[in-house]
Formats: C-alpha cells, sequence, structure tokens
C-alpha cells in the first residue's frame, strides 16, 4: 500500500503518543523486572523484554463489537493478562498489575522525545492544526497534562477507550476527523506503527508518514527519521 502525502491539501495532523511523541523512562522491560524483583523473583531483563515484546505483539482485544472494539474496562482487562503473562512466575500477579498499572499512569514514568518539542512548535508555526492519537486508556490524560511539553494538548486527546475502538479501526481515524475540524484528506497521521499509525490511516482516507525510530522500513511508505523532517519534507513539496 503506496500513498505519498498531498502537502498542498495538508491543514492537520494526527500524532502518535507512545513511540512517536513519549517513551517510558525506565524501559518497560525495567519496571517489569523491578515489579517481579519486589516480590522476590529474579528475572532476566532480556528475557522480560522478549516476553513483552512477544505477547504486546500477538495480543487481540476480544470485545463484541470486533477485535479492535474497546472501552475502559477492556484495556484494564487486556493490561492485567499481559502482566500475568509476562510475568508468570510472580506469586502474586494482581499486586504486580496494580503496580504497573499505576505505574504507567505518572507522569514521571514517562519522557518526551528530543525532537518532540521541536516539531510541534514547528507544526504550529505552520498553521497546521494538531492533535494526539493514541491506542490507550484515560490515564493518557494524566500523562499529558503532567508533562510540561505536552499539557497544552490534553484537551486534543483522542484515546482509544473513550472513541470506542483501537487503531487501526476506521472509527478512530473519523474521531480524529472530528476533532481536527477536517476531512480526512487533509489530515496527515504520523507514527511508529506500520499498521496502526500508516496502513490503518490511508484505508481511511488520511495521508501518512512512518517514523522510523530504528525499525525495519518498507520501500512502499514515505518515511523520517525525527518528527522535524516531517516539517522539512511538507515545506520542501511546498
Amino acid at each position: 500500500m503506496s500513498k505519498q502525502p498531498k502537502w498542498d491539501l495538508i491543514e492537520g495532523i494526527v500524532l502518535d503518543a507512545v513511540g512517536t511523541l513519549i517513551k517510558p523512562t525506565p524501559a518497560v522491560a525495567d519496571a517489569y523486572t523491578e515489579a517481579a524483583l519486589r516480590q522476590g523473583v529474579v528475572l532476566d531483563r532480556e528475557d522480560v523484554r522478549r516476553r513483552f515484546q512477544r505477547t504486546f505483539r500477538d495480543d487481540a482485544i476480544r470485545a463484541d463489537r470486533g477485535i479492535h472494539s474497546t472501552d475502559e474496562g477492556i484495556e484494564r482487562r487486556r493490561w492485567r493478562e499481559i502482566v500475568a503473562q509476562v510475568l508468570p512466575e510472580v506469586p502474586d500477579p494482581e499486586r504486580a498489575f496494580d503496580e504497573l498499572w499505576d505505574h504507567f499512569g505518572r507522569p514521571e514514568s514517562w519522557r518526551c522525545f528530543p525532537d518532540a518539542v521541536p516539531a510541534l512548535r514547528a507544526f504550529h508555526e505552520a498553521g497546521m492544526e494538531v492533535c494526539i492519537g493514541s491506542n490507550f486508556d484515560g490515564r493518557l490524560r494524566q500523562v499529558v497534562a503532567g508533562l510540561p511539553e505536552l499539557a497544552a494538548m490534553v484537551d486534543g486527546l483522542v484515546v482509544s477507550s473513550e472513541v470506542g475502538f483501537r487503531k487501526p479501526h476506521g472509527s478512530f481515524f473519523e474521531a480524529v476527523c472530528e476533532r481536527l475540524g477536517l476531512p480526512p484528506e487533509r489530515i496527515l497521521s504520523v507514527g511508529d506503527d506500520l499498521e496502526n499509525d500508516v496502513y490503518g490511516a490511508i484505508r481511511a482516507g488520511l495521508s501518512a508518514v512512518y517514523l522510523d525510530r530504528g525499525h525495519e522500513v518498507p520501500e512502499d511508505v514515505m518515511h523520517v527519521s525525527t518528527l522535524t523532517l516531517v516539517v522539512e519534507l511538507r515545506a520542501a513539496e511546498a
């Protein structure tokens, strides 16, 4: 699937959150390993990292309205299952889940990527409408509100658990269009997940650019290595 952005039409941009604007600090594998250690279970960090990647990749939300439907309860259940599968050795999996759920809901557990603030400033200076669109739950609001670099964008969040569907479902991108007040052909999606942020967006009628943070890049999509390059691409085509 290939679709080059028509830069002269683009008036708005939706940015993914995790992996695009923000990253967990400490890393997910460290947080899970430390949760196990608090229960006296010593695990190899690399093993935990591989478990999480496999479990997160293979995870599917099971809900009455389809595989991509969601809500706050479903997200909480989903993460409880992920924690149980990543940390099967801990004697009290519910305690581990509660600790990790709270941990990743705190602003201090996240950091903005260095290119996030310069890119956001450039998008606004270019006169673009900007919002954050993420497969997350209500915790993202307190995370964004607590990060000074992003706090001004909290009212513009599009969160899957509130929309009722996760990316790449078309209903998620309909919510993005509604939030930005623009038709899909005037919106650019940028993120680090090919299916969710690029292919899903294109199927919904948006343009898309893949943010390559060290991943393998397919030949059929436009990609950038930093968020600030999105502005440069737009300027070069203007």
